[in-house]
């Protein structure tokens, strides 16, 4: 599939442009109606009433116009208090059970950890560690602008590994005002594309140190304005050269 042109997002100068009506999907003709006083017409038949449920249980209003609220309790179908040890060790299985706050100088809470299989990590499961040594160096921010790309034009940032220096990327932003494809290129490899969206205009690619580039190789976004007129364009690129 190839690239595609995209289409330009509503934009007003002031509130009130634009009128949004919200209609039936089938007669577009009938429309949601509002009143003056900002209320809306509910076509309720006259001594009716609305019901709010969750399709089991109904809101209940008292006389007064106030709500009913129900504090969950411990329910005997599906809550359970084991008591049992010779230390009287004390286990209480809930649904959804409301306590005090705990205290650190009386309380404790055990939280059990599992795998994708749903096994609990034990001696037996360990859980697994990864130590990964942080990496020292000389930081990187590299930015770059391009003003007035043209329509399917394409730009380029560069940078260029300093001498007996490695580079460990970090992360790659690319932003416009409109639809942008990018691509990011190690020493003239493709390394990773990108595209944004009117709703979402940033490209971020997290490159986590995974991607390395050694001395003197070029780091280059390839920018390529996709929207129907010419727009500017923005790229950063940060690291370490260690």
């Amino acid at each position: 599939m190839a690239d595609y042109d995209s289409s330009l997002p509503v934009r007003t100068e002031s509130a009130g442009d634009i009128d949004v009506f919200i209609s039936d999907a089938t007669t577009s003709t009938q429309k949601l109606k509002v009143n003056a006083d900002g209320s809306i017409d509910t076509n309720q038949v006259a001594g009716s009433k609305i019901i709010i449920t969750d399709g089991t249980d109904d809101l209940e209003v008292n006389a007064d116009g106030s709500i009913n609220v129900k504090q969950d309790k411990l329910a005997f179908a599906t809550d359970t208090v084991d008591v049992s040890g010779s230390d009287v060790t004390a286990t209480v299985t809930a649904v959804d059970l409301d306590i005090r706050d705990l205290s650190a100088s009386t309380d404790s809470v055990q939280a059990n950890l599992f795998d994708e299989a749903g096994v609990a990590y034990s001696q037996a499961n360990p859980l697994p560690v990864e130590l990964t040594q942080d990496q020292s160096g000389d930081e990187i921010v590299d930015f770059n602008t391009s003003a007035a790309v043209a329509k399917d034009a394409s730009v380029n940032h560069d940078y260029t590994v300093s001498a007996g220096k490695t580079f460990l990327g970090e992360e790659a932003w690319v932003s416009g005002s409109g639809k942008l494809k990018a691509e990011l290129l190690v020493n003239g490899a493709i390394k990773w594309v990108g595209f944004n969206s009117t709703a979402n205009p940033n490209i971020r690619i997290p490159l986590e140190k995974i991607m390395k580039a050694n001395a003197t190789e070029v780091i280059r976004f390839t920018i390529t304005n996709r929207d129907k007129q010419a727009q500017d364009v923005y790229s950063t690129l940060t690291g370490l050269e260690i």
